[in-house]
């Protein structure tokens, strides 16, 4: 899955550099995404292969309101801020995500922290810092800086929708939960031009084959098949240790930005990366067994 997903940000990249809006990228793909998977779970042959359970009112509610606040906000983020850095430090600092994970985990699914996942949530935040700000104080007026401030935003956010979302999944299904998210992520799409015309401009104006393509692997292949099988495995695996795979991203991502965008990797971004990924293995083997509470299954 995280194959899939390395080169997403070079996708939204080459997508903005085809005349679309950031906002436009994500409307289009998150819009779309909802009513492919709304679609495919109006069929009983894919409801019986994902295991397909409806929430609650109350909990199906939660669900769609995640989308609204914080799945679809974040991700428009997402689109605007790889432009004001570059593909590779967008994924570093996305790389974060399990350090956020860990600690949401601990209060939503009652995943228990040890001393490795505590000090590499230190270590992490320092690589973070660098790969942000580099080795100086920061500074939001620098373009670039307040770029990677808002990525790391955008993953926190995701990060808080994602954990909230798993912890109604245990009691339901991922499949169905994860619909209700994108569905509320939608609803921000659509409304968002509306509400904020300058802000979340949307313009797909000039665009051609590029940007087609583009949102095509957006929507299938790091959208519905990458999103469903991580909702699904999350139903029953340890979010905390699940979330460590996406280590796998930082090297490839640095190779697409390299070969198709000209990048760079300067010092700061890589001391930064390397200390992220440290924090990440040492949270990922330095304590083996993660106890986790069941969930409940009672729903009002």
């Amino acid at each position: 899955m995280n194959l899939l997903w390395s080169p997403v940000n070079l996708i939204v990249n080459l997508a903005h550099r085809d005349g679309a809006s950031t906002f436009a990228i994500a409307a289009v793909r998150w819009t779309t995404l909802a009513l492919l998977l709304g679609l495919l779970l109006a069929t009983p042959w894919f409801r019986g292969l994902t295991g397909a359970k409806w929430p609650g009112r109350r909990d199906g509610l939660t669900c769609v309101v995640l989308g609204l606040l914080l799945f679809g906000p974040s991700h428009a983020l997402y689109y605007f801020a790889i432009t004001k850095t570059s593909s590779f430090e967008g994924t570093a600092l996305g790389t974060t995500a399990p350090i956020w994970v860990a600690l949401l985990s601990f209060f939503f699914l009652r995943e228990h922290i040890g001393w490795a996942r505590a000090i590499s949530i230190v270590i992490g935040f320092v690589g973070a810092y660098l790969v942000s700000v580099g080795f100086q104080l920061p500074s939001l007026s620098q373009g670039h800086t307040f770029g990677n401030s808002l990525y790391l935003l955008a993953v926190f956010m995701e990060c808080i929708a994602g954990v909230w979302s798993i912890h109604i999944a245990r009691r339901t299904s991922g499949i169905t939960v994860l619909w209700l998210q994108i569905l509320g992520a939608a609803v921000f799409m659509i409304l968002g031009p509306v509400l904020f015309p300058t802000a979340l401009a949307f313009s797909i104006s000039g665009t051609g084959l590029t940007f087609w393509a583009c949102i095509g692997y957006l929507v299938v292949f790091s959208g519905l098949i990458t999103f469903s099988v991580w909702y699904t495995l999350a139903e029953r695996a340890p979010l905390s240790l699940m979330v460590v795979t996406i280590l796998m991203q930082p090297p490839l991502a640095a190779l697409l930005g390299v070969w198709f965008l000209g990048e760079t990797v300067t010092v700061n971004v890589a001391v930064g990366t390397g200390l992220i990924l440290a924090a990440l293995a040492l949270s990922a083997f330095g304590n083996r067994s993660v106890t986790e509470t069941p969930p409940t299954v009672a729903e009002a």
